[in-house]
């Protein structure tokens, strides 16, 4: 929820008893801080932009236009975002409550920031605003500015009782007095690990006492306790050193050593009761938090991918919506009422969007992203936003086709036709050059028949997924992809028709067209690289003939029987 500054009195309410005590107890209990900056963390690492919503709920980026430009003037002081998302995340965490506020507006320092209720001040005349003042630090200086010099807006949780009331995680934590205990705990473990060495009684009879070093009989001082409470007291000062372990050395006569002892005040296997009440008030915090109980206690004896898993959990289930609810409220607050200001027709269908693409580490899935390539589950767009690749890294036609040559030139192996053998010569030697064995011999006529269909089924397959988008997304094709076959649906539609349907790499609509021939060419002895090899050749082939009519030459099928004679 929130409200403008301008039009709302909850500017000035300040902070509640509770969110106090949240802002002091984090700064005292570690597991806290780790928490409200693990938001912090995630959020800053958001792309936000503005989009268009359709009634659907889809979001389509808007990149160009009023919305970019309004929405490219929320920037904090590195001239990013990361720093508010930061802030906002963080604070709403611990109290539920802060504001977005934008100083210096229209000037090139313009400048935005989210910060706590105690920074701000509005000095009002009425419902108008005389000027807003800004405390950055509590013993630095001031900054004052008009009401055309800068702006607020207040986001808050709601509480469930009163959605007028700030809520948080941290509120049941705080109130319920487990950060408390946890700090009590602590002190308490402390003050054991400091002291430990007091803890019991020393008896020393007065007969083990030295005679005094001075000639004067009357001296009553003790030296030798003197000197025993000072080396107590350096183990007390200096705990952390070696020294401090060490015992104090004494030579009692005989016959009193066995009367000095230690009257133990406490049992010693209880020093550090608290450490394990201390965890539970751990565990308790972990579970009351909104946050996963997991990333608190430790995800160190989780395995690699359920730690990823874990996190990828932690964001979708707590960070997203933290995400969503600023997106909506900046939407709300901001980017729409100042389109509709600025004269933007289309402002009510503007939203602010956010990309979660840098915010966790997703595992690595390029074996199944290349299994579903050849399963025909996704093309080459999905395959490279698996293995996140960008699509401006996507190959041409022409790249693809040298790129395929160049592989096939290095992995050749030349084996001499049988025709030009001298039968006498006995059987062809063994393949020396690669690691498959040489595959046994097939008659030219079944490997041109074998190569036509596997063409015919590719440029069949690219007929499938021109169909298929068509029928998705440009009905304006459906009535030819509805009466050609679909070997001849390519040729039909035209290349710009097919580019305008989003395939500008014709490889990718025959992609996998020739699974069945590798299949078939292991068969026949071939290895798998070998396979895959010839199977790209055709697949490049069969993308090169898309906008032809799908006859193939005998000098082509020639052509291509003499590659897989090479390979």
């Amino acid at each position: 929820m929130l409200e403008q500054a301008q039009h709302s009195e909850y500017l000035a309410r300040k902070s509640l008893p509770w969110q106090e005590q949240a802002l002091r107890v984090v700064d005292l209990v570690p597991e806290l801080d780790y928490v409200s900056r693990f938001y912090a963390r995630m959020l800053k690492q958001l792309r936000l932009f503005p989009a268009f919503r359709s009634p659907n709920g889809d979001k389509q980026e808007i990149k160009e236009g009023p919305p970019v430009e309004v929405l490219s003037r929320i920037r904090d002081a590195g001239g990013g975002q990361s720093e508010i998302l930061a802030s906002y995340g963080r604070l709403m965490f611990l109290t539920g409550e802060g504001n977005l506020f934008g100083y210096d507006l229209g000037t090139e320092v313009e400048t935005w920031t989210f910060v706590w209720n105690d920074e701000l001040s509005v000095e009002r005349a009425g419902d108008t605003i005389k000027k807003i003042i800004w405390r950055p630090s509590a013993s630095g200086p001031e900054r004052v500015f008009g009401p055309e010099e800068a702006v607020v807006y207040k986001f808050w949780t709601p509480h469930p009782r009163r959605s007028g009331e700030a809520t948080s995680p941290m509120r049941a934590i705080v109130e319920g007095d487990v950060a408390e205990e946890l700090i009590a705990l602590t002190r308490s473990v402390r003050a054991t690990a400091v002291s430990r060495t007091t803890k019991g009684i020393l008896v020393i009879p007065d007969e083990v006492q030295p005679p005094p070093l001075d000639d004067d009989p009357d001296l009553e001082e003790n030296t030798w306790l003197a000197e025993i409470a000072a080396h107590l007291e350096l183990q007390i000062e200096h705990a952390g050193q070696a020294a401090a372990a060490a015992p104090y050395l004494m030579n009692p006569p005989y016959e009193y050593a066995d009367r000095i002892r230690l009257v133990q005040l406490h049992d010693p296997q209880h020093d550090y009761a608290e450490a394990a009440l201390r965890k539970e008030a751990v565990e308790r915090i972990a579970r009351g938090v909104d946050f996963p109980p997991e990333a608190l206690t430790g995800i160190g004896a989780s395995n690699h991918w359920a730690a990823l898993q874990i996190l990828m959990d932690m964001w979708r289930s707590h960070g997203a919506p933290i995400a969503q609810t600023f997106c909506d409220d900046l939407s709300a607050a901001y980017l729409r009422p100042a389109l509709r200001e600025a004269g933007y027709e289309q402002w009510a269908n503007v939203v602010v969007a956010y990309d979660e693409s840098q915010v966790t580490t997703k595992p690595d899935r390029s074996d199944d992203a290349r299994t579903a390539v050849r399963e025909l589950a996704i093309g080459p767009s999905g395959l490279r936003k698996l293995l996140n690749i960008p699509d401006e890294y996507a190959p041409t036609d022409e790249e693809i086709e040298l790129m395929l040559k160049a592989r096939s030139r290095g992995q050749a192996v030349r084996i001499e036709p049988r025709s030009e053998r001298d039968p006498a010569a006995g059987p062809l030697p063994p393949n020396t050059e690669g690691d498959s064995p040489r595959p046994p011999r097939v008659s030219q006529g079944r490997q041109i028949g074998v190569i036509e269909l596997a063409l015919m089924r590719c440029r069949e397959l690219a007929g499938i997924r021109l169909r298929q988008k068509a029928q998705r997304h440009f009905p304006e094709y459906l009535d030819v992809a509805d009466s050609v076959p679909l070997s001849e649906l390519a040729y039909s539609l035209g290349q710009e028709a097919v580019r305008r349907m989003g395939f500008a790499n014709t490889v990718a609509l025959v992609q996998g067209g020739a699974d069945n021939l590798r299949s078939l060419l292991r068969v026949w002895g071939y290895s798998a690289d070998q396979a895959d090899l010839f199977g790209e050749v055709i697949e490049v082939k069969a993308a090169g003939t898309l906008f032809s009519p799908s006859t193939f030459t005998d000098n082509d099928l020639s052509e291509l029987a003499l590659q897989l004679e090479r390979v």
